[in-house]
């Protein structure tokens, strides 16, 4: 039986809590001889709300700044083609959403300073080689709950000894995490399969195969389908989960987006406002504090909240022990 449930919800990393407090220093007359600084924002899938609340902390400080917004569409391959048009309209700072695209502009671009979100594995990715500084032109915000946490959070709702799990090979980030719970699952003793999407002609992952592979897995008696950080499932969450649901096979998502606009049954997640709103900390410290990219250590926002859906969960059978609804946040 698991232990005592953890506070999920309560548990913060140490600087985290700054992206919340005042900044006098930065408030407009103290900025009113400089030019209105620019930021080009360089997403994977078009804007989330990570950006949300990455607008929403800049208009709450009442700090001034131009925005160019661009999307990839999920191919960082467009990336070379931004950046050109980022040095043309000579942005101040570079935004970067998601281990894909912020590795494709850390790899071109060494002028610009660069504030990534939405990467889940900076270290294994290799666009940092620690936390606490980059030693490069670049910082950012990591999203992702550790996987230990992460099974903890499974183990508190139910053990499930067969975890199933899909992504997308071409993600660096989805294969490390793939990786550590496979670990975690080795440790408490449980099953975890992952399955690879394939690929096109083209190299891209093929959508049309995820509702066989998860029909696979049913098959095969798994008791979860785990969704990690993974750009290309999180694109195609409403498949995913919806077709896990028909399938009588819970999800848990180690990403937001997946509960919140989609069929997941629970997770532990660090909210995509919250990220938005710490990303958007440190592009103000380097604009107007003119802080070194290098001085600001990589964080997670320092608050996690345990979601469930509670419609999925009566859909299920598979309504949450008495001990998750005392910590959870019951989503419909």
């Amino acid at each position: 039986m698991p232990g005592p449930a953890p506070s999920f919800r309560r548990r913060r990393l140490l600087g985290a809590a700054a992206v919340f407090a005042p900044l006098a220093a930065m408030a407009p007359a103290a900025c009113a001889a400089r030019r209105i600084p620019r930021v080009c924002m360089i997403l994977f899938r078009g804007e989330t709300d990570v950006e949300a609340g990455f607008h929403q902390w800049f208009k709450d400080n009442r700090l001034q700044a131009e925005f160019m917004v661009r999307s990839v569409d999920m191919d960082a391959s467009r990336v070379p083609a931004l950046l050109d048009e980022a040095r043309a309209w000579h942005a101040d700072l570079i935004y970067t959403w998601g281990t894909p695209v912020s590795l494709a502009v850390a790899a071109r671009e060494f002028k610009i300073p660069i504030v990534f979100t939405m990467v889940s594995a900076p270290i294994a990715a290799g666009l940092v080689q620690s936390l606490a500084t980059s030693r490069r032109n670049l910082t950012g915000v990591s999203h992702v709950v550790p996987a230990r946490q992460q099974m903890s959070a499974i183990l508190s709702y139910r053990r499930f000894d067969r975890i199933g799990a899909i992504f997308n090979p071409n993600e660096v980030n989805a294969r490390v995490a793939m990786r550590e719970m496979r670990a975690e699952a080795e440790r408490i003793g449980a099953e975890f399969t992952a399955h690879p999407v394939p690929l096109d002609d083209t190299g891209q992952p093929r959508t049309d195969a995820i509702p066989g592979m998860l029909t696979g897995l049913a098959e095969n008696k798994a008791q979860l389908l785990y969704i990690g950080p993974d750009s290309f499932i999180a694109s195609q969450r409403i498949l995913v989960t919806e077709t896990a649901l028909a399938l009588g096979l819970p999800v848990f998502s180690a990403a937001e987006v997946a509960l919140r606009d989609g069929s997941a049954l629970f997770g532990l997640v660090a909210g995509y406002m919250n990220v938005g709103r710490l990303t958007a900390h440190k592009v103000a410290q380097i604009l107007y504090h003119r802080v070194k990219p290098a001085a600001l250590p990589v964080e997670t926002p320092g608050t996690y909240s345990y979601l469930v859906n509670m419609d999925v969960a009566r859909q299920l059978g598979m309504m949450p022990p008495a001990r998750v609804l005392q910590f959870a946040e019951q989503i419909k």
